[in-house]
């Protein structure tokens, strides 16, 4: 059971969070100060941290390089309620491993901190893993780019486009045969979208219903998952290995938006043959959250659209109607039929 350590003052935020935590598997520790986190950790053996940018007798920012310093393989969320850009990029500048807002969202501190600890071996990863690293930070700098707000008109007409890029990356980096990307229907099913290494056919007539099967689950489940060997594990083992995996081993992480599921990133065949690593899901997390971030960010940019055509919509009733108006007022009031005659001549 992974140990977090959490350093805030506010006694109702340790409450909750106390209770999110145990519930998601964790063993919580608290520290109300600076001075009470030095003394936890000089007792106990954690495995990941969150700080608050401010605490009684010190500054969280200026705190977590310390903390760092004595504790480099115990990785530092930094969590503040006024958080703002610059106190995110600072804090990341100084060895934070994520920058969370508050009010929290636990399903996001949760996946935060476990993706924090499966990071922890990379520190010293062996040369392999650090060039998969550098090609993450390039690629994703890439996907990023087609994201911006200036493109998102491109992304949200041509979608497809972007997925596939996320797909040949993740084949890339993760040196993986087969990886797809499905998403959830309104109907429960899902659906492939995008994928690579896999039969034409099979990418059109595929279904997977919610909660069935490795996708189903996930989908459901909102968890990322690894299997090492397909064929001994107790919820999803099969005798038979399909003919077009070679390996038992595969990875398969959830999209959200707005913390709601939308869809499943999967990867299956390691080109070496060997099975997929912690590491490897880690990779396929951070991918999975760039793809929920150019979901979020098209949905947010249809919105946006929708919302300046109503407007002008609007706009323009009211500019017919305005000009109407004037020149109602140009023509004066009606004119009565016995205007419009003349009055009765007198003889």
């Amino acid at each position: 059971m992974d140990t977090v350590l959490v350093i805030d003052d506010d006694k109702l935020f340790l409450a909750t969070v106390r209770e999110e935590l145990e519930r998601a598997g964790f063993r919580f520790l608290g520290a109300e100060t600076a001075a009470q986190a030095k003394e936890v950790l000089a007792k106990e053996a954690v495995q990941v941290m969150l700080l608050d940018v401010i605490l009684p007798d010190a500054d969280g920012l200026d705190l977590l390089p310390q903390l760092r310093e004595a504790h480099p393989q115990v990785p530092v969320i930094v969590a503040s309620a006024r958080a703002s850009y610059l106190s995110g990029i600072q804090a990341m500048r100084r060895g934070a491993a994520d920058f969370l807002r508050k009010p929290m969202n636990f399903e996001e501190l949760v996946t935060s901190l476990q993706v924090a600890i499966r990071k922890v071996p990379a520190a010293g990863a062996a040369p392999a893993q650090s060039e998969e690293l550098i090609r993450l930070q390039d690629g994703s700098q890439a996907l990023m780019n087609l994201i911006r707000w200036d493109n998102l008109g491109t992304f949200h007409a041509k979608p497809d486009a972007w997925y596939q890029r996320v797909i040949e990356m993740a084949s890339t980096i993760l040196d993986v045969e087969i990886v797809s990307l499905m998403l959830l229907g309104d109907d429960g099913l899902l659906r492939i979208a995008q994928a690579k290494g896999l039969d034409p056919e099979i990418q059109r007539t595929t279904t997977v219903p919610l909660g069935e099967g490795i996708s189903g689950h996930v989908a459901e489940s909102g968890e990322p998952l690894l299997i090492r060997n397909l064929s001994q594990d107790m919820t999803f083992g099969k005798k038979e290995r399909n003919p077009r995996y070679r390996t038992d081993s595969l990875v398969s992480v959830p999209l959200k938006v707005n913390g709601k599921t939308v869809g499943v990133l999967n990867a299956n065949n390691k080109a070496n043959g060997g099975s997929f690593t912690e590491h490897d899901l880690s990779v396929m997390v951070a991918l999975s959250a760039l793809v929920s971030l150019a979901m979020t960010s098209s949905s947010l940019y249809e919105q946006l659209t929708r919302s300046v055509e109503e407007l002008a919509i609007a706009n323009a009733k009211l500019a017919r109607v305005n000009l109407e108006k004037s020149r109602s007022q140009e023509l004066g009031p009606p004119r009565s039929r016995t205007q419009d005659l003349g009055e009765p001549r007198t003889r």
